[in-house]
């Protein structure tokens, strides 16, 4: 007999590292993370988990993505993950993207590569993130 597994603390736990990981990983696709972006992190995540994040969480984030590659992350946790959590992902790295109102070329390529890694279809991927940029309009 078997039992659905609950969602325990860790498994909230790693979906928060996983989306922390996501928004160091696009907020350094231009080549540095500025305390701005830090800020925005912060701020993201708490409106994307409701948890506090320090600075220096951000800052070991930064160091961890230095020495892993996102999109290998994000591939090897994919089959684990729900299409929300995914959605949620990508969604905090797309407002990682639009902090700075220019969106470079390399960061559209890691959102879609980020994208990808997690299995999602670009025509997904394309109404996820019409519907994020409709509801930060509003």
């Amino acid at each position: 007999m078997t039992r659905e597994k609950e969602p325990s603390v860790s498994d909230e736990i790693g979906s928060c590292d996983v989306i922390l990981k996501a928004m160091v990983a696009m907020a350094s696709a231009d080549g540095h993370l500025d305390s701005r972006e830090v800020g925005l992190i912060q701020d993201i995540f708490k409106d994307c988990t409701g948890k506090t994040l320090g600075a220096d969480a951000v800052a070991r984030a930064a160091h961890q993505n230095e020495a892993e590659d996102i999109r290998n992350v994000l591939a090897d946790l994919a089959p684990s993950l729900d299409l929300t959590t995914k959605d949620e992902i990508l969604c905090a790295a797309y407002r990682v993207l639009l902090a700075d109102n220019r969106v470079a070329g390399e960061e559209r390529k890691e959102l879609h590569e980020m994208a990808r890694a997690l299995h999602i279809s670009e025509i997904h991927l394309s109404a996820l993130l019409e519907e994020l940029a409709a509801s930060l309009h509003e």
